[in-house]
């Protein structure tokens, strides 16, 4: 029989299992978001400048490929575990989060480099949910000013 202090006692681990479900990391700045940001970029301008004949492929990666993943698997890793301090660290994490809203090639670079004003030209033509995270870099961005 569940009597409420047994239930009450229950609720008391939940945060130690969350925690343990997924692991949020604070208090170490932006430093972290903008560094991993910043190996992201990076990996996707050389991934993005490889020939698009680039091979011969070996478990579906050309030369040098999986190696670039495996630099921005983890910067995303990073970027996504960490909590933002500043409107700056936020911004970073929506850009990371808008990539993977988008499908054209022009639109992932852009993001990547995180250029708002070549995102925002093209607002009406986006789906709902990147129109909302490109408000909410709007908003972040004027919190900085």
């Amino acid at each position: 029989m569940t009597t409420r202090r047994n239930f009450i006692a229950g609720m008391a681990i939940m945060p130690a299992i969350a925690s343990t479900v997924a692991p949020v990391i604070a208090n170490e700045g932006d430093a972290v978001i903008e560094a991993a940001f910043a190996r992201r970029q990076a990996a996707y301008a050389t991934y993005n400048a490889l020939p698009p004949d680039n091979g011969p492929a070996v478990n579906g990666y050309g030369p040098g490929e999986r190696e670039l993943w495996d630099i921005i698997d983890e910067a995303e890793e990073v970027i996504r575990s960490h909590v933002a301090a500043t409107p700056r660290g936020a911004m970073l994490q929506l850009w990371c989060a808008m990539y993977h809203s988008v499908s054209g090639r022009e639109d992932d670079e852009a993001i990547t480099r995180g250029d708002f004003g070549a995102i925002a030209r093209l607002d009406g033509a986006l789906d709902w949910n990147v129109r909302l995270m490109l408000a909410a870099i709007r908003s972040l961005q004027s919190m900085e000013a």
